[in-house]
């Protein structure tokens, strides 16, 4: 099976569903956010990741074929996570005066998801878009992720006009993952503050829609 897909173009891997081989297989994710992280995209290749994991190539690629595998779960697996995040917020009908702290709240949870840390996020981000071969990867989880439950905590305000409080997506996602790219460089002491200045960006927008 590794075998077989062990071309350049793909962006399959194989996810084992428990016992040694997951472990395996999320000791290779980790080891190689890690990589991401401390060292940037461009530290990540096949043979430094086996190496860090404590495993030889062939195990690899019987998980992963090539670096573009490795990038495309991790980036799944980070969304995965921002997908709980947003579960947490939806559901619940905001009143216009908390709709701030609706949002404050949810950019501070993207802000402190397990195991991806803003830095983590961003230089996964910039791993993604460094490779052709995963652009439209990037373009449909983010759109759809980031931006979609943003719009989905916004409609759920009580008695508003969705007709006069239109924002459009790209403008939701500047505001949250600018916030996302600034904590990158701070200290989580400072995420907080982060948040609510992200929040404070999405409500000028909402009151723009609305005038």
């Amino acid at each position: 099976m590794a075998a077989a897909s062990q071309k350049p173009g793909t962006i399959e891997y194989y996810q084992p569903e428990k016992g040694r081989a997951l472990n395996t297989f999320n000791r290779i994710l980790s080891v190689s956010l890690g990589i991401i992280e401390h060292e940037g995209g461009e530290a990540l290749n096949t043979n430094r990741i086996a190496a860090d994991s404590g495993i030889n190539i062939s195990t690899l690629y019987h998980y992963f074929p090539n670096k573009d595998s490795v990038l495309h779960a991790l980036y799944t697996r980070w969304f995965d996570q921002l997908r709980l995040v947003a579960d947490r917020h939806l559901g619940i009908r905001q009143a216009p005066t908390t709709l701030k702290a609706a949002y404050t709240s949810y950019i501070l949870d993207l802000l402190n998801i397990d195991g991806f840390s803003p830095k983590a996020a961003v230089e996964l981000e910039r791993a993604i878009k460094s490779r052709k071969n995963l652009l439209d990867l990037d373009n449909r989880i983010v759109e759809q992720s980031i931006a979609a439950y943003a719009q989905d905590i916004l409609a759920q305000q009580p008695d508003a006009d969705a007709s006069r409080l239109t924002v459009p997506s790209a403008f939701m996602l500047v505001s949250i993952w600018g916030a996302i790219s600034i904590a990158a460089d701070m200290e989580e002491a400072d995420y907080r503050d982060i948040a609510e200045h992200g929040a404070e960006m999405i409500m000028t927008l909402i009151q723009r829609a609305a005038s």
